[in-house]
């Protein structure tokens, strides 16, 4: 139990605080080659609270397991995360591309949907920014009506590249279910550091995802390959971890995304994801709560 001690004054009424573990969510990007039941399982026997399932794809050829509202196939699938007690916090990826209709993005938001995902993880790689915006809009209002946020996630090397211009962005949407997906890797080679996430951004933070690295950004040609297959587990690297999940929103679960050489060479999923959940002990990833009076 952690005990936050703000001032003399406040020392023996904070004394009696308890600490609320933050959820953490498990990106099936950690472990893309398995399918959604077989990730439900890891998670629930790493101890994660949610995953994020993959059932659309950023681009053309790349793994996704899309399913249907109302099929038996989802319905199972919702039955085993019941019985697991892992939610299924989370549906990627929409990508809002120069040619997206947004229409089409109708089915996987209602599989999210009935699988009870409360989030979308979208990727803009539109480099006009007017048409991006109005797809983005298009998308909230979608979405909305399911109860569902809208996540915008920068990358150093797509339109929407760094911590500021997602923030810009979703501005420019303007919609209350739009907010921006910030990844712990991306915040590091766009060249930002957690301290910039001021009170002005703080509100515009919706979804968090933990990994490690180097401080040191590889070269441009490398950039992709470390995202998608080269990370570390958290406190392996020399991310500021602690610092970033500490200027988080109160209530934001973690995601942990951790793509990693390891696991293509042959180490064992369940004993990777729970190597990672452990890790996230080393950080402080409580928020503190006052009792009930």
């Amino acid at each position: 139990i952690l005990s936050g001690l703000v001032g003399s004054e406040m020392c023996i009424r904070d004394s009696a605080m308890t600490s609320v573990k933050r959820a953490l969510t498990l990106a099936h990007l950690s472990f893309l080659d398995k399918r959604p039941a077989d990730l439900l399982r890891i998670a629930a026997h790493a101890g994660f609270d949610a995953v994020s399932l993959r059932l659309a794809t950023p681009a053309a050829g790349h793994v996704c397991y899309p399913l249907q509202a109302g099929s038996d196939d989802l319905r199972e699938l919702r039955r085993l995360a019941d019985g697991l007690g892992v939610e299924i916090a989370e549906v990627e990826v929409v990508c809002l591309a120069a040619d997206t209709e947004v229409a089409q993005y109708l089915p996987l938001l209602e599989a999210g949907a009935e699988l009870g995902a409360t989030r979308l993880c979208v990727n803009v790689d539109d480099p006009v920014r007017s048409r991006a915006v109005e797809n983005g809009v298009q998308l909230c209002d979608l979405a909305a009506p399911l109860g569902m946020a809208v996540d915008i996630e920068f990358m150093v090397w797509r339109p929407v590249h760094d911590l500021r211009d997602a923030a810009g962005f979703v501005k420019a949407v303007a919609r209350p279910n739009a907010f921006v997906l910030v990844d712990a890797l991306h915040l590091q080679r766009c060249g930002a550091i957690p301290g910039q996430i001021d009170s002005a951004l703080l509100p515009l933070i919706g979804n968090v995802q933990l990994c490690d690295a180097p401080l040191r950004r590889p070269a441009d040609d490398q950039i992709v390959a470390e995202a998608r297959g080269d990370r570390l587990l958290p406190g392996e690297g020399e991310l500021p971890l602690a610092e970033l999940v500490a200027r988080l929103p109160a209530g934001l679960s973690i995601g942990v995304e951790i793509p990693t050489r390891r696991y293509a060479q042959g180490m064992d999923a369940f004993e990777l994801a729970t190597r990672a959940a452990q890790a996230l002990s080393l950080i402080h990833i409580s928020e503190p709560t006052r009792p009930e009076r």
